[in-house]
């Protein structure tokens, strides 16, 4: 699983500890932090207290995929938390040592043997010098692994076995010396000032040695002046001026020197690959104070050994251990460390004394002469770690009883469709468990512990040995029965299970060998092959097997080598066998046949081009695109789930194809299980540990799935999670009033009400059908269905066809435990819901809201100490040892158990009661950023979700009672005491889960201080910005609100250095921003074709003039840069699939830009953020000034920027960008072209009816309609925030797109096409939204908001209804007055004129009327008079209108009246809520109707 879904992982450890054969040892330089890596790719971050002696497993970082060749620190200044890793396959990877996260992952083609990380002069950051089986020096940058320059031989280039970077005093550049397998010495000086990117640099010096095959070259720090070379031989001393000879000392006898190092200028330290060291004098010719130095070794003078370092009980080793000298600078001199890590996974600190020239002298006095053994200070491992936790960790099987030392896990499956976990085990059984309720049993405390039928196993008994592997084939592909299992074990045999019943089906024993690996053919295969299992052994044979047919169709057994890989190519009917050697065979499927044997690179082509044709095309739901279908068989057949199942698929069809047939849900989540289990080894004899991922957006899209089908569409709109109704109202009103459209709406509504009745009918039917099972009816019919089953069975197997699925005997089966073939889905996500609430919750910090979470949310407590993980980068994980506790011993605080408990309990469970409840009131924060960035994103989204799911709790009982409710509360009426009770209920769970999430939002920092902590990790705003608008809706706003928490709890100042930080990665648009609004509805076109996309968007700019001015277009153009351009990475998710390399780029260079891209985009959102929420302080540095421009136009290109293939229409990062305009609005202001950006926005929720729900609706959405709902919730939010910006806006476009509209046939323009056409819809929500939220600032621009109203309205509704039918809240206004008789409109306007709309010709006629604002206008009855009244002015006017001859010429607007009236007190004026009326008697006398209640007539 990939870094994109918010993934929560639990390791269950078992009761052994992991194989740990150690290959690289690293000691990082602040002396606190171990670092192992293994033979088998796995790494281990041990903590090490000096002053105790103490080392601890914290963490194992799963990932690579092979041996673990080197280690070293990325950076050599204190404090550094990154480490690099290399394996002996390719891969690079950087790590964050604080909780594991991989941070960059590069595959390369060399593979290195040696990794230096150096501060070079002048550099801010440390430098890798790597040498391997190449024949260069590769100098990267640690963080992006980026090649930054090499260093090559011109003469006798080979492969570099050593190398040593030094600096000599009195220079500014770098003496890099490196030695080739053929014993050349080269010397490079390197200043990287003076070196250009990618550059290689050549040798300035080579000289040829007598030293083959180097493992270790190092220089003398105390002198620079001898060199010590070793080789697996013997080490030799060198003069670094000429490199001549000075000594040489052979390897002791059985053993191989594999390197060492200057304990001081005369003393050499060199260690063995049989697990020991050797100290050295050097002879008087190799110290550089002596005379003798330089001079020839004399016969007496030899290198004198003194001292031995090693373990107390040497042991024979395997394999070679790693070994890692370090001296540490101390007040009184150095700390001299050697570090050992061996194959049995032993890890050895040795501190090693100086021994003086004083104590020399007596050693050798002493006869017989002994050496000086150094003992280990530290001696350490895994296992030792293990046995001394008490009690162990927790196990997967653990609840099995009767076994002391049960049999090890050899083999791990998780089924899904059953919720099971199956285990295969060395005794050759096989354990199926249900998996939830076995990790409830070991994690939680709560009454299921007392229930004696829970987490029941099913034991499957068979093989003869060791079972190797299991495979699911049904979980694979649908055309196998579900009840199959399959399992291969060390007794060359398959067994085929029926699950449900526990039989063995069939067993093939076909090849003679252990079974290693089971597959199953693609579905483009043969329909023969498509009912057969792949089966690999290590006799080096590949089998097919026909279940169905129960007989072998091939057995390929030629192969002389192991088998890596098993290919398939269906269309040609080859089974492609890749073996250890390199070759490949083809075998034809259908015959047995051999085809041919290939090697070398036609073998590798062969294998490379499998992948092309192996997948199949997956079957859809198409066949279920008519649920009235299924609805009719389900009544039917009174099938209850059918029912239910096409009623949703009706709920989905009125949200998302109402009007194009499209599902606006995205379903890559719908089918996806929350809980996945996967086996993990770390060597293959291990016993499985269990990683739990705890998939947060699959459990979400489950939990409201599960909701959303017991609701009818008027629930759904009654909840507000979809406006169906409200955006239909306002479609009604902008499209012509036709006859056909009517009957859509009206089909439309039938639709809905349909299945609403469906829905309200399936419940009852459902509530008489359990009504009529009392009496015994179901169960009637149950029993004849099972007898009708029986003789189906019986005639089937008489006439000779064995069933595939064996009826178990009653008799023969008794106590044995049989599977439901039906799994309750909505139980068993509770139940996992349940267990990943209860093992994040954080327990022991609210008393009361503990209380609350056990007996009416449904939380249990953990029983151990969770060790979580965490997924990275690539799918990289960190897992957490159970070993390690993030509380440090001295910082525990007292045990605080009840006595009688306390004394209950053995001492080893009182200490593990007391470790857990530490570990999850304040431990759980303590471990890093990182894992508290998921973990309150995790707890936060599904708290909301739970509380938004009309209060669900996790307890089971509740929950079906809650769900009935809602069942029957449909045809109840009244307020019976049930509903008071259940109402009641409601309330108090979301008032448990409010506070919950209160908790985790906003105290959790200061309850966590408050229980003692002092180094609580706060979570990480760069992650928390990167899901701002993540595909999960509840996940988005669980983001949002804790980011916006954590910049409220930094403060001024911490929001300060967060700025100063990420600013430097905010992009800077210079250049015009693109100059057309971009077409987001044809964006899969635009990534089909970018570039000629491109060009005609320059054409279209150059020569459609016009149609830029309908769009609110400039003149600029957007200039197109020929190189790649560094703009945001769309994408924000690290596993998102980068760009194709340029011409003359790497795909290193790609993957550095995209990161650096990815930063970019994390800055804009970051800066964004702090800007809509912080930015009106003018502390922020967000006033009228640089950062506030730059990031407004960042946020702005986003928006506008036209759609490519390298930003597609529709990304979160688009949507971040339109989210933090609408909320920022007023802030970025001063510097968007206001217009642009509204027609952007109205552009993508121009469909808005018929994509988009609202804001509430918590299922995953397609793209577009996400995109669609975020804009239109933007334009809400600028409409709210600048009502005038938006209004005069909004009418500046309409009288622009008017003018057009008169003279589009002389332009030949489409208008239709135009967005101010298209979202005539939105438009008029957003209308009607400010009328009804923002009176005032409508009062003061009542012309403008009438002319946007008759744009969106089509003028045919005005024909026959008045405007307060059509339209009725803008004749809420005193203003505005619409007269049926004459199409006429009159609306008074804030400067003293009367705005006057013809609407039969479509034109509108400003009068002078008043010298102040128009207070209200009233047409009479006739029509024939219009009068206006100003209360500022205390005047009321009669008007008249007259026409020309005929009803030709232009009519003129004249007053025939005026009068003086009462002035209006200045309290009754400020008040907009009390303004006078206007009310016609009759169609000459209109009544001036105070506020007060007073009434004053007029007479026209």
């Amino acid at each position: 699983m990939g870094s994109l879904n918010l993934v929560v992982p639990v390791v269950l450890w078992g009761r052994e500890a992991p194989t740990h054969d150690i290959c690289s040892v690293l000691l990082t330089r602040d002396v606190k932090t171990v670092v192992t890596g293994t033979r088998d790719g796995q790494i281990c971050i041990w903590d090490f207290d000096p002053p105790s002696l103490k080392l601890t497993a914290r963490c194992l970082l799963v990932g690579h995929t092979s041996s673990v060749q080197c280690l070293a620190q990325a950076s050599l200044t204190p404090g550094s938390q990154y480490i690099i890793s290399s394996s002996e396959n390719g891969e690079m990877c950087t790590w964050d040592i604080r909780d594991g996260r991989c941070l960059e992952v590069f595959k390369s083609a060399n593979v290195h043997s040696s990794m230096i990380a150096y501060q070079m002069l002048n550099v801010p950051d440390s430098r890798l010098f790597c040498v391997g089986n190449y024949p260069e020096i590769l100098v990267y940058d640690p963080m992006t692994l980026e090649v930054l320059f090499s260093l090559s031989a011109r003469i006798e280039p080979d492969w570099i076995s050593a190398v040593h970077i030094l600096r000599p005093p009195r220079r500014n550049d770098e003496v890099v010396l490196g030695l080739t397998t053929s014993g050349w010495v080269k010397v490079w000086t390197v200043s990287e000032r003076e070196v250009r990117p990618g550059e290689a640099i050549y040798e300035h010096e080579s000289k040829m040695i007598r030293s083959l095959n180097a493992l270790s070259m190092v220089c003398c720090d105390y002198n620079q002046r001898t060199v010590l070379i070793v080789t697996q031989n013997d080490w030799q001393i060198y003069d670094a001026g000429d490199f001549s000879q000075l000594c040489k000392v052979s390897v002791p006898t059985g053993e191989r020197w594999m390197g060492g190092d200057f304990l001081t200028a005369d003393r050499v330290i060199l260690w063995t690959d049989f697990g020991q060291a050797y100290i050295y004098k050097l002879p008087t010719n190799c110290i550089v104070e002596s005379r003798a130095f330089h001079n020839k070794q004399h016969e007496g003078d030899q290198a004198f050994m003194y001292g031995i370092v090693k373990p107390q009980h040497l042991e024979h080793l395997v394999n070679a251990p790693a070994w890692q000298y370090i001296a540490i600078p101390v007040s009184s001199g150095a700390e001299k460390l050697l570090l050992r890590g061996d194959c049995e996974g032993q890890v050895m600190l040795w501190r090693l004394a100086d021994v003086t020239d004083h104590q020399l002298v007596q050693i050798q006095q002493v006869q017989p002469f002994r050496c000086i053994n150094f003992a280990p200070t530290v001696n350490h491992s895994l296992m030792k770690s293990w046995l001394a936790m008490n009690p162990s960790p927790v196990g997967v099987l653990d609840q099995l009883e009767g076994e002391k030392n049960p049999p090890r896990i050899t083999a791990s499956l998780f089924l899904p469709l059953q919720g099971r976990l199956a285990c295969g085990r060395e005794d050759g059984s096989i354990i199926l468990v249900p998996a939830t309720e076995t990790i409830m049993l070991h994690l939680l405390h709560g009454k299921h512990h007392h229930y004696h039928n829970w987490a029941q196993p099913m034991v499957l008994r068979g093989h003869q040995g060791r079972v190797n592997c299991l495979l699911y084939p049904h979980g694979e592909s649908n055309r196998y029965d579900m009840a199959h299992l399959v399992s291969g074990g060390i007794d060359f045999s398959i067994s085929v299970w029926d699950m449900y019943t526990g039989n063995l089906v069939h067993r093939f024993v076909v090849q003679a060998g252990p079974i290693v690996q089971l597959l199953v053919p693609p579905p483009t295969c043969t329909p023969r092959i498509q009912n057969c299992i792949c089966s690999v052994s290590e006799d080096h044979s590949v089998a097919l097997m026909s279940i169905k047919e129960r007989k072998l169709v091939l057995l390929a057994s030629q192969h002389l080598y192991p088998i890596v890989t098993v290919k398939w190519r269906p269309q040609h009917d080859f089974l492609i066998v890749s073996c250890q050697d390199g070759s490949v065979y083809i075998w034809q499927m259908e015959t047995g046949h051999l085809d041919r044997v290939l090697q070398g690179v036609q073998a590798e082509e062969v294998i490379s081009a499998c992948d092309e044709h192996s997948q199949g095309v997956s079957s859809t739901d198409a066949g279920l695109a008519n649920p009235a279908v299924h609805l009719f068989r389900g009544l039917r057949h009174r099938n209850l789930a059918a029912i239910r199942h096409a009623a949703q698929r009706g709920i989905q069809q009125v949200l998302g194809e109402q009007n194009n047939q499209q599902d606006i849900h995205d379903h890559s989540k719908l089918r996806t299980c929350p809980l996945m289990v996967q086996g993990l080894r770390t060597h293959k004899q291990d016993a499985n540990s269990h990683v739990l991922f705890f998939d947060i957006e699959a459990l979400i899209v489950q939990l409201l799935s599960d909701e959303y089908a017991l609701m009818s569409p008027g629930t759904l709109e009654a909840n507000e999670l979809i406006q169906s109704s409200q955006y239909q109202r306002m479609n009604v009103l902008t499209h012509p009033a036709s006859p056909e459209g009517a009957k859509k709406i009206a089909a439309i509504s039938v639709f809905e009400e349909f299945f609403g009745k469906v829905k309200d009918k399936a419940g009852e039917m459902e509530k008489k059908m359990k009504e009529k099972d009392k009496h015994g009816i179901l169960s009637k019919v149950k029993e004849s269905a099972e007898n009708v089953q029986t003789l189906i069975q019986s005639k089937v197997e008489s006439v000779g066809i064995r069933p595939t699925s064996l009826t178990p005997d009653k008799e023969g089966n008794d106590g044995r435990v049989h599977i439901s073939r039906h799994l309750d889905i909505t139980a068993q996500t509770l139940q996992i819901g349940q267990v990943l609430m209860s093992l994040l919750h954080s327990w022991g910090l609210d008393t009361s809201l503990d209380t609350t979470c056990e007996n009416i949310l449904g939380l249990l407590k953990p029983r151990v100490p969770v060790s979580f993980g965490l997924l990275s980068k690539s799918g990289y994980m960190s897992l957490v040892m159970p070993t390690w506790h993030p509380v440090p011993h001295n910082q525990m605080p007292p045990i605080n158990l009840p006595p009688e408990l306390e004394e209950e309990l053995p001492p080893e469970m009182v200490q593990l009661e007391h470790l857990t409840q530490v570990f999850t009131s304040r431990g759980h924060w303590e471990i890093s950023s990182a894992m508290t960035t998921h973990h309150l994103l995790t707890l936060v989204s599904l708290a909301n979700t739970l509380q938004d799911m009309n209060a669900a709790t996790l307890i089971p009982e509740q929950e079906r009672r809650r769900k009935n409710h809602m069942q029957s509360s449909k045809s109840s009426q009244g307020n019976n005491p049930q509903e008071v009770e259940f109402a009641q209920q409601q309330v108090v769970i979301k008032q448990g889960w409010s506070r919950l999430t209160a908790l985790h939002t906003v105290l959790l920092p200061g309850q966590v201080a408050q229980s003692g902590s002092t180094s609580f990790t706060p979570p990480m705003v760069e992650i928390l910005a990167r899901r701002w608008q993540d595909r999960c809706q509840e996940v988005r706003e669980a983001a949002q609100a804790l980011l916006k928490t954590e910049l409220s709890r930094m403060g001024a100042e911490g929001r300060k250095v967060l700025v100063e930080e990420w600013s430097a990665h905010l992009p800077s648009y210079t250049d015009p921003l693109p100059t057309t609004v971009p077409t987001y509805n044809n964006h899969h076109e635009a990534m089909q074709s970018p570039k000629p996309e491109h060009n005609s968007t320059k054409q279209q700019n150059s020569s459609s003039h016009n149609n830029q001015t309908v769009n609110n277009v400039g003149n600029g153009s957007h200039t197109i840069v020929s190189e790649r351009p560094m703009e945001p990475h769309p994408h924000l998710d690290e596993e998102h699939e980068e760009e194709e390399p340029m011409d003359g780029e790497s795909h290193r260079d790609v993957v550095a830009q995209s990161e650096g891209r990815r930063k970019q985009a994390t800055a804009i959102i970051l800066l964004g953020v702090i800007g809509a929420y912080h930015g009106q302080d003018s502390q922020e540095g967000f006033g009228l000034g640089q950062l506030a421009m730059q990031t407004s136009k960042a946020l702005a290109y986003l928006l506008l920027a036209p759609v490519s293939s390298k930003m597609p229409g529709h990304t979160p990062l688009r949507r971040a960008a339109m989210d933090l305009i609408g909320r920022g609005f007023p802030v970025w202001e001063p510097y968007l072209d206001v217009a642009k950006v509204l027609l952007a926005l109205l552009d993508l929720c121009a469909d808005t009816d018929r994509l988009a729900p609202s804001m509430k609706y918590g299922l995953p959405l397609i793209p577009e309609a996400d995109s669609c709902r975020t804009a239109s919730n933007a334009l809400t939010c600028i409409a709210e925030a600048r009502p005038p910006a938006f209004i005069t806006t909004m009418a500046r476009e309409v009288a622009r797109f008017n003018t057009l509209q008169q003279n589009a046939q002389s332009l030949q323009m489409n208008l239709h096409n135009s967005v101010l056409y298209r979202a005539k819809t939105e438009i008029l929500r957003i209308m009607d939204y400010l009328i009804q939220h923002k009176r005032v600032f409508i009062m003061d621009l009542m012309v403008e908001v009438t002319d946007i109203v008759l744009h969106c309205v089509d003028p045919g509704h005005l024909k026959s209804r008045g405007l307060n039918e059509v339209f009725p809240a803008i004749c809420g206004f005193p203003q505005v007055s619409h007269c049926p008789h004459t199409r006429r409109i009159a609306t008074g306007a804030k400067n003293g004129s009367i705005a006057m709309y013809e609407l039969r010709a479509s034109k509108c006629q400003m009068i002078p009327a008043h010298q102040e604002p128009v207070t209200a206008v009233s047409f009479s009855p006739d029509g024939k008079y219009l009068t206006s009244y100003s209360m500022m002015e205390s005047k009321l006017s009669f008007w008249q209108t007259s026409a020309g001859m005929f009803g030709l010429g232009t009519s003129q607007t004249k007053c025939t009246k005026s009068y003086s009236t009462i002035p209006v007190p200045e309290i009754v004026r400020m008040n907009p809520q009390r303004l006078p009326k206007l009310v016609w008697v009759s169609n000459r006398t209109v009544v001036l109707m105070m506020a007060d209640g007073t009434e004053h007539r007029f007479n026209a």
